[in-house]
């Protein structure tokens, strides 16, 4: 791609706008720092390939989800496929994690810890409902992200939560 000083400002802001949600989706699919570090970059490379087919702004945040989950469901297959491990998490190693980066409210942290452990139970796709869920969008822009339709969406939400609540409970029984 030959790119422009207005490609350049363009692909700063949008990452810049949407940094923590594209580290969101890193820590769903990786645990490992250095994991997630090489996925944000291929997220990264992945926009900037993809920016000429950006067509209106008004859609960056669906469409920029679209390329953190794909690229994400990509890399998590193509780890597995190479031999790497899935994502497989200790409740105390990732109670530390989450502790590390929440106040001062030990039972928040501990809960986050938990669900968190939860979601890594959940296959790609499931993952990735869940995030798009708790980052508040629609069933519409949910449905352009993952490239399904609304009613789908619905469908496959709710078997996730009903999915994520028995890990949840499951995991409160340990």
């Amino acid at each position: 791609m030959n790119s422009t000083p207005a490609d350049e400002h363009k692909f700063l802001e949008l990452v810049n706008e949407n940094r923590n949600r594209i580290l969101k989706v890193c820590r769903v699919y990786s645990w490992n720092p250095s994991d997630q570090e090489d996925l944000y970059q291929e997220i990264l490379f992945q926009i900037w390939r993809a920016l000429p087919g950006l067509k209106e702004n008004a859609y960056a945040n669906t469409w920029l989800y679209r390329i953190a989950i794909n690229t994400s469901i990509s890399y998590t297959r193509k780890r597995t496929a190479r031999g790497g491990r899935a994502l497989q998490l200790n409740h105390a190693e990732l109670a530390r994690h989450v502790e590390a980066r929440q106040t001062h409210d030990g039972q928040h942290g501990d809960n986050l810890a938990k669900l968190y452990e939860a979601i890594a139970q959940l296959d790609a796709v499931e993952r990735a409902l869940i995030t798009l869920f708790l980052e508040d969008l629609s069933y519409g822009q949910i449905a352009d992200v993952l490239g399904v339709s609304a009613n789908n969406v619905g469908v496959m939400l709710h078997r996730a939560k009903k999915k994520l609540a028995a890990l949840m409970t499951e995991a409160a029984h340990e």
